[in-house]
């Protein structure tokens, strides 16, 4: 929450498509991290009446974080004649995607269902986790290499701001990571051949709260580094009054 303020704080100072983004992706991603806590998730199916209300909230929620991270990352990495077209892209995918996400989800939902992969034999699950996972993966591929190619590019003249997105970089990666772990299990239940569904649901949320830090500590060290320098900026005139 607080990163969050501090993002909108950036972006009322430098408005910008991508900083005004990047605070759309934190206040995102700490609402859908919000719905994803028991109590919180049982507190929304009371209120609202709707089975796995928590788990549709936070879905939609990585879906939106996903993309307004894929528009800054456009916003930051290409051309200004192509940004307009590359918005419009991702907002359509976004679109399409909850378009089919959330009927499947009220469709399937029930108070004998729950969205995850203990429940992949259930064809409906099954098939809107995939939808899901496959969304996740794609966006999350292309963020690891936009990252990677911005980091290389910052590396040298602002090094925090390329340690920043190297990070975020490694946090795409271990998204995709997560995407394969859950996806794959479904793929190999659906075949006879499923893994350990006790691995998978202990190695998937590791690697999607690694994401998460990793991709918060990466949108995060460029600001602090432009505080640093500010600082630096305002003792230097200072030193040299005293001498």
């Amino acid at each position: 929450m607080i990163v969050t303020v501090l993002c909108a704080r950036r972006a009322i100072r430098h408005p910008r498509v991508f900083t005004w983004l990047i605070a759309v992706a934190f206040g995102v991603c700490t609402l859908g991290v919000l719905f994803a806590v028991p109590a919180v998730a049982g507190a929304a199916e009371d209120v609202t009446g709707l089975d796995n209300a928590g788990k549709l909230v936070a879905h939609v929620c990585a879906i939106l974080w996903c993309a307004a991270l894929q528009m800054t990352m456009v916003d930051l990495a290409y051309r200004p004649e192509y940004l307009r077209t590359a918005m419009y892209q991702r907002v359509f995918a976004a679109v399409v995607e909850l378009a089919v996400m959330v009927p499947l989800f009220l469709a399937t939902n029930g108070q004998d269902v729950e969205f995850t992969t203990a429940y992949a034999d259930h064809p409906s699950v099954a098939a809107y986790l995939l939808v899901y996972l496959s969304y996740v993966l794609v966006t999350c591929g292309e963020l690891a290499f936009m990252c990677g190619r911005t980091a290389r590019r910052c590396r040298t003249a602002r090094p925090w701001t390329g340690a920043g997105f190297t990070l975020c970089a490694l946090a795409a990666v271990l998204g995709v990571g997560y995407t394969m772990s859950k996806g794959s299990y479904i793929i190999f239940y659906a075949l006879d051949r499923p893994w350990s569904l006790d691995v998978e649901e202990a190695l998937s949320p590791a690697l999607s709260g690694l994401a998460v830090l990793f991709l918060f500590a990466g949108l995060t060290m460029p600001m602090l580094g432009g505080l640093l320098q500010r600082l630096r900026g305002r003792e230097q005139p200072v030193q040299g009054l005293g001498r």
